[in-house]
């Protein structure tokens, strides 16, 4: 369990860290000098067995608390179990205790600890008083329900009780990391003698071992895990929840490592500039935040300059205490996935405005407000992913599952998730895609209704060009859908695929007669050639027929079985590749390999004719290219594929 420090500077944070744990957290000559913390500091007290239960070790993050260095008091609170609130008897809460309170309720922290420090200094009048304001000052927050302590950190009177509440939490504590990528926002670097270069922070997911190889972000550099070590011991691994030291090797140096890069898990999502979210503004805030606001936002350790972009709103302001949907605009690419929580200032840093958690990391540079588009965040607004992804799958649109669940920190869909009963699931591109089956049925409805009445209006064309239909399937469905279904209808034979041209099973294009005249001459031309098929430019310059038309009276030939497409420039009778056939079939039965140059030579034509042959002879799967030579195969049909066009 993570538990971290909150309050006014000297109000005893570190003074108390080290009367628990022993340990002293200030590292720095400044601080001991000075008396006043500056980076973070880390202490632990260890797993220990007693009688009745098994306590988990507790990590303590003590953060500073002088208002300079609240960028560093953000950057230890994001990730932690429970936040630690001191208040000093004699000063009671102070500016920096509420506005750390607003940190610790931005940032989702769902426990909260309270302790008096200091009660050897004054009267128990002083200290029930103090209580009193806590707890007016805590209320309507997230912790209607909050343990409070009162400890003297010198004398040590109350720090049992504390102690004691801190191990049982600790052991009730069921935090288990589980299948999703891991995460680490880096918050300290450093080298160290004999282990080389070390990261600090606390693993906000998943799990790592020793061994295992991880993504510096946004660098994208890949680096190995050499040491680990978890709640200050050695470790084979680790997991969410657990402060973390890792030694890593790999092409990266400290110059590379900066506070607030992530390391993740291989194959998450890339770096964004742009997330979508929730954003709430305190409602003490002392002024709104109007649309294209500049904000600083905090996210783990990391912290950038953004503008905010209101979403889907009626106003084109957020007003101090309300909440919207925003997309933050970074300066700077960042890593995230859904649910993290993140805080923002005003741009110049003097003030906590507000905060909220991320709904799609990677938000979209147009259309952010377009009513799909604000359906599918409301829906990521869903806790329970299940219930959100069956949110999603209830309209009219397929959902990408595969990107949906990679948002929530999974590189694949996970065996647990649960798919409503009518739901068809597809491949696409990479994805696996989900649609209600009532929604896949209309699409291929309304394709079969098309080429219907493509074939009606259009009867002497072979059918509808691929490319046309898919801009216009493209513009009536989900993109992805309409070209699954189609793909789809193809591979089950409803539909069939020729020349880039998609018609019903079995159509046959009406023929014109002067269609017909004109593939009679084509033919009568590819017969006085030879047993050498002209080039088509040369066919159209024998017979004179427009090349549109040749095209059209060519594929009459195709249909007919007495003539082959050998590719766009050249088309052969079959008594030609027949004669050709014959060729190799001699090479063969000689032991003579079945080269271009050999066959050059047989076919006694171009170079360019003969690789053309051969080439079409390996669609055909009469011949088998190997390296130079190729391997004749054997075929009963071969009559029937030369004879009927293929």
């Amino acid at each position: 369990m993570i538990v971290a420090t909150a309050g006014h500077v000297d109000h005893g944070k570190t003074a108390l860290v080290r009367a628990l744990t022993g340990i002293e957290t200030d590292t720095l000559d400044e601080e001991i000098q000075r008396g006043l913390s500056i980076n973070l500091g880390y202490a632990y007290l260890p797993a220990t067995q007693t009688a009745n239960a098994q306590h988990e070790a507790i990590g303590f993050i003590d953060v500073p608390g002088h208002r300079r260095f609240i960028n560093t008091m953000i950057s230890g609170i994001s990730g932690i179990d429970m936040g630690l609130l001191v208040v000093a008897a004699d000063d009671g809460p102070m500016p920096q205790t509420a506005e750390h309170i607003d940190v610790l309720d931005i940032l989702g922290v769902t426990r909260l600890v309270v302790v008096i420090s200091k009660i050897d200094r004054v009267e128990p009048g002083r200290v029930a008083q103090v209580r009193e304001q806590l707890d007016e000052l805590i209320a309507n927050r997230r912790w209607p329900e909050h343990a409070t302590f009162t400890v003297s950190s010198l004398s040590g009177l109350g720090l049992d009780a504390l102690q004691g509440y801190l191990l049982s939490n600790a052991s009730s504590r069921r935090r288990q990391a589980g299948a999703e990528g891991f995460r680490l926002s880096i918050d300290r670097s450093f080298n160290v003698n004999g282990v080389g270069l070390v990261v600090t922070g606390t693993a906000s997911a998943g799990r790592v071992r020793k061994g295992d190889r991880l993504q510096l972000v946004p660098e994208g550099k890949e680096v190995r895990i050499r040491h680990l070590r978890a709640n200050n011991q050695d470790v084979e691994t680790a997991e969410a929840g657990q402060r973390v030291a890792l030694g890593l090797s790999g092409k990266v140096s400290l110059t590379d490592m900066t506070r607030g890069h992530w390391l993740v898990a291989p194959g998450g999502l890339a770096p964004t500039t742009r997330l979508d979210v929730r954003i709430r503004l305190l409602a003490n805030a002392p002024f709104s935040l109007k649309h294209m606001a500049p904000v600083k936002c905090y996210l783990g350790a990391n912290r950038c300059a953004a503008r905010l972009a209101i979403i889907a709103a009626t106003a084109s302001r957020v007003e101090p205490g309300g909440t919207c949907l925003a997309q933050l605009l970074l300066e700077s690419p960042v890593s995230a996935v859904w649910g993290e929580r993140f805080l923002i200032r005003d741009h110049a840093e003097t003030l906590i405005l507000g905060g909220g958690s991320v709904l799609d990391p990677q938000g979209p540079k147009f259309g952010k407000s377009r009513p799909n588009r604000v359906q599918w965040l409301h829906a990521l607004e869903i806790p329970d992913a299940d219930l959100a992804m069956a949110t999603l799958l209830q309209g009219e649109r397929a959902l990408n599952m595969s990107r949906f669940w990679r948002i929530r920190n999974f590189s694949v869909i996970p065996d647990t998730a649960a798919l409503p009963e009518d739901v068809r699931v597809f491949e696409r591109e990479g994805n696996r895609w989900g649609v209600r089956q009532s929604v896949w049925s209309s699409v291929a409805s309304w394709l079969q209704q098309h080429i219907e009445q493509w074939h009606r209006d259009h009867p002497q064309l072979p059918g509808r060009k691929r490319a046309d239909l898919q801009v216009e399937l493209d513009a009536t469905f989900d993109p992805n859908l309409g070209m699954a279904v189609l793909e789809s209808q193809l591979r089950q034979g409803h539909f069939t695929l020729r020349d880039g041209h998609v018609s019903r099973k079995g159509f046959q294009p009406a023929k014109s007669q002067q269609a017909l005249d004109q593939w009679q001459q084509l033919k009568t031309c590819l017969e006085k050639s030879g047993p050498t098929p002209p080039l088509l430019s040369d066919l159209l310059k024998q017979t004179g027929i427009p090349e549109g038309a040749a095209l059209e009276a060519l594929r009459i030939g195709m249909g007919q079985g007495q003539l082959h497409r050998l590719n766009g420039n050249r088309y052969a009778l079959p008594q030609q590749l027949a004669a050709y056939y014959q060729c190799l079939t001699e090479a063969d039965t000689a032991d003579e390999a079945i080269t271009v140059g050999n066959m050059k030579k047989r076919f006694d034509s171009g170079r360019n004719l003969t690789v053309e042959v051969l080439e079409y002879f390996d669609a055909l799967r009469l011949t088998r290219r190997e390296g130079n030579v190729r391997k004749l195969l054997d075929r009963a049909n071969v009559a029937q594929l030369l004879g009927a066009g293929g």
